[in-house]
């Protein structure tokens, strides 16, 4: 018997530091025993548009960060949210997704919430030894939140964390040598 595989939405934008753990993940879940479809959200025009294998659908919605001081962009802001989380979470119900990996930064809010309102399961991984904003204020509404450092669980005390340590991609690990 046949099971029907697991779909996961990644979520992973921007710089490298969001994007690189992301793909060392997707890659790790595809090679494994389990059977995981992956598709990934991005932003158009970032680095995903560029990094992001192939193998790996690739939806982009137009979302941004929060900019000070507080003024009439931060209105344009909060409406853009509200749209990137109605399309997020089309895309969630429409392409049938089970979860949502995501590793930070502003593409994590739309998906995190989209997530959550939807009752579908988030991890959110934080590679940083101190969270950065979305993480911080999004980290409760996670199912589970995977921390690079034992560190960052004192900056989350309302998450459920584990420490995983920052995922790598494959062509990174040690050469195995001859003992």
């Amino acid at each position: 018997m046949t099971s029907t595989p697991k779909r996961l939405l990644i979520a992973a934008s921007g710089t490298g530091g969001h994007l690189f753990p992301a793909i060392a993940t997707a890659s790790q879940l595809t090679s494994g025993p389990a059977e995981v479809e992956i598709e990934w959200l991005g932003v158009p025009d970032r680095l995903e548009t560029q990094l992001v294998p192939r193998q790996y659908p690739l939806h982009t919605i137009k979302v941004q960060g929060f900019q000070k001081p507080l003024g009439l962009n931060t209105f344009r802001t909060a409406g853009r949210l509200v749209a990137a989380i109605l399309e997020v979470r089309r895309l969630l119900k429409t392409q049938k997704f089970d979860g949502v990996l995501t590793t930070g930064g502003y593409i994590a809010g739309p998906s995190i919430l989209a997530a959550r309102s939807l009752g579908l399961p988030t991890i959110l991984h934080e590679s940083n030894a101190l969270p950065g904003k979305v993480t911080r204020w999004l980290s409760p509404w996670c199912s589970q939140v995977a921390i690079g450092f034992d560190a960052a669980a004192s900056y989350l005390p309302k998450a459920v964390t584990f420490c995983v340590g920052t995922p790598v991609r494959p062509e990174f690990y040690p050469p195995v040598t001859a003992a």
